[in-house]
């Protein structure tokens, strides 16, 4: 009896276990529900409605993510080169007063991919006023970047995450955050 009593509760240790394990783990780029494409596209519809962004004719996104050569890196890279933007992949040790000498806030955006270490890239985003973007709807859920994209039902939805957003010192229009869905 007292083995039978012991399996079981390792059983649901275990299982516990597991469930921590999954909770925790690193998000990857599979679990963005908008592929980088789409994503770019509708990226840059919305930098149309940032009061800093809108005027610019050469907006650079900085694509932050763990290693700069992966094959999901590339393709956000390809993505926002290819809607007329300048991408440059960096690492999160890259995020230095040296690599925005000459970007600023109405510029530059900051793309957030899965896996880093979202303490720097805050303190970064918010720091220079760069605004935060990702494809990882937790993120913006989570208060880690100001903007992602979802899926409702067959479109894109925006999310803004309000505080966020303030805290980098950026604006959107009333008319984007009419449609878009808002986390306070």
């Amino acid at each position: 009896m007292h083995l039978a009593v012991s399996t079981a509760m390792e059983a649901k240790a275990w299982m516990l276990s597991l469930l921590i394990l999954a909770a925790t783990a690193p998000l990857t780029a599979n679990e963005m529900p908008v592929d980088s494409e789409q994503q770019c596209k509708v990226f840059k519809r919305i930098f149309t409605y940032d009061k800093h962004l809108r005027d610019s004719d050469r907006i650079v996104v900085l694509i932050v993510a763990q290693t700069t050569d992966g094959s999901d890196v590339v393709a956000v890279t390809e993505a926002f080169r290819n809607k007329g933007m300048y991408p440059a992949a960096v690492t999160v040790d890259s995020l230095t007063a040296d690599l925005t000498a000459t970007l600023t806030p109405q510029s530059t955006v900051v793309y957030v991919m899965p896996d880093v270490y979202y303490g720097a890239v805050d303190a970064f985003a918010t720091g220079h006023g760069f605004l935060s973007i990702s494809g990882l709807v937790s993120l913006a859920d989570s208060g880690r970047v100001s903007v992602s994209v979802d899926m409702a039902g067959e479109r894109p939805q925006v999310v803004v995450n309000i505080r966020r957003l303030t805290a980098e010192g950026h604006e959107l229009s009333s008319e984007l955050l009419r449609l878009a869905r808002i986390i306070r």
